[in-house]
């Protein structure tokens, strides 16, 4: 895993198996045409749009954050003006997985 200049591993951080029993996990993909998009980012935002966390992409397209159990709301951002939205609920010792096709 590289870093970017936001100081979080690209992808975000490695799950362990202990981590995943105890904690609640967001995970996924974003892909254009099939393959991976690996220029952009992946943030958090809680309720009321106030910024959580954000990661790099990593070199498959991938994200993860550990967050609190409850919803929230996931922003793709990456080159040429993509930025797509979902809504994911997060609940302990759950990974909650989410592909972003864009």
């Amino acid at each position: 895993m590289t870093q970017d200049g936001c100081g979080a591993p690209a992808g975000g951080v490695t799950i362990t198996a202990d981590a995943a029993s105890k904690e609640a996990i967001v995970e996924g993909r974003v892909l254009s045409g099939g393959a991976p998009v690996t220029t952009g980012y992946a943030r958090l935002r809680g309720t009321g749009d106030e910024f959580v966390a954000e990661v790099p992409l990593g070199d498959d397209g991938g994200f993860r954050f550990f967050a609190a159990p409850g919803d929230w709301t996931l922003v793709v951002l990456a080159p040429g003006g993509v930025r797509e939205e979902r809504t994911v609920s997060a609940n302990t010792g759950q990974v909650t997985k989410i592909e972003i096709v864009v």
